[in-house]
């Protein structure tokens, strides 16, 4: 059986501590909500030397080329995170990884990309720094870098619309350009912006977000800020993509039932004969939005990665999963 225990999502909530509290409720709810895999119809754990293809790529604006599935590093992670960083990397086609500042556990990235062995040149790595002041945001950039071991990362976000004591959205985005500009980073973008958060930082922006980081899934989705975003050629990407799993989601947080327990999604899994969690998966990449998954072991690892050989779900089925949340989600609470 397929539970709780089987974390396809990231939870912002595990942060330094401005945080913490949020972090508190989240654990809370998961532990109510499930002890260990839920239900799903078919959960046969491929052989360890299968090696599902690499999953393929969608464009950035300017060029660059961001996998659709990335391996997230944050609370979802139950296991060790450098042990899940060097399975995904070395033992599948994995190449991306999800990180932040706010993780406090870049140190343990660092250590999973170097005991993998794979070079450099052929990880992405996608990491976000916390709203705060210019001064602060540029010492968290050098910060996240020296942590990770790397002198540039792919793509750098601001964390939360929310900033700390003096800090503000512009200020944080000067910080990013001039990290782009300084080959810091070679995109920079957002995480958990809604479209009048965008419009106002376009005020001041000389650079635009090539990426907008949110929770989304068949029970919380902001449909008009996914809309909003298509007409800038701003990548929408997931996380919490299954809603919830061993720590909990902030999806969860607002009402969200873990995908992988639906009787519709478990109906479509049945019908295609895979497991629960690519169902869900699949309803987030066949719209077009790539997603980051956290998950610490080889068989889930390797679900999450094969979202295209058998196909696309009908219509019908996007239909019946799309209506799934049933009240518009509310806003981001951490």
């Amino acid at each position: 059986s397929e539970a709780i225990e089987r974390e396809s999502s990231h939870s912002d909530f595990t942060m330094r501590p401005a945080a913490s509290i949020a972090s508190l409720g989240v654990v809370c709810l998961a532990v109510i909500a499930a002890q260990a895999r839920t239900i799903t119809i078919h959960d046969v754990a491929k052989p360890p030397e299968v090696r599902v293809p690499p999953a393929p790529t969608v464009s950035l604006r300017g060029g660059a080329q961001l996998p659709w599935v990335v391996l997230g590093t944050g609370s979802g992670q139950k296991g060790n995170v450098s042990d899940a960083v060097k399975l995904w990397l070395s033992g599948t086609s994995g190449v991306g990884l999800d990180c932040a500042y706010d993780y406090e556990n870049e140190n343990a990235v660092a250590a999973g990309m170097a005991a993998s062995g794979k070079p450099r040149s052929a990880i992405y790595i996608e990491t976000k720094i916390p709203c705060s002041s210019y001064a602060a945001a540029v010492s968290a950039i050098k910060s996240n870098l020296e942590q990770l071991g790397v002198a540039q990362v792919n793509l750098t976000l601001i964390h939360f619309t929310h900033c700390g004591l003096g800090g503000s959205v512009a200020a944080t985005w000067k910080a990013l350009e001039e990290a782009k500009q300084q080959g810091l980073t070679l995109d920079i973008g957002v995480s958990h912006f809604v479209q009048s958060d965008i419009e106002a930082l376009m005020k001041t922006a000389t650079v635009k977000p090539v990426l907008n980081q949110c929770e989304l899934s068949v029970v919380h989705h902001d449909d008009a800020t996914m809309a909003y975003c298509a007409t800038q050629g701003i990548v929408y990407q997931s996380f919490s993509p299954l809603c919830g799993g061993f720590n909990g989601s902030s999806c969860t947080w607002n009402g969200g039932k873990n995908v992988m327990t639906l009787p519709d999604v478990i109906q479509i899994a049945g019908v295609h004969n895979v497991s629960s969690a690519q169902i869900g998966l699949k309803w987030v990449v066949q719209q077009g939005y790539p997603l980051a998954t956290a998950i610490w072991n080889l068989p889930y690892m390797q679900e999450d990665l094969d979202l295209w050989s058998w196909g696309n779900l009908s219509d019908a089925e996007m239909k019946t999963l799309s209506q799934i949340q049933s009240t518009p989600p509310v806003a981001d609470i951490a």
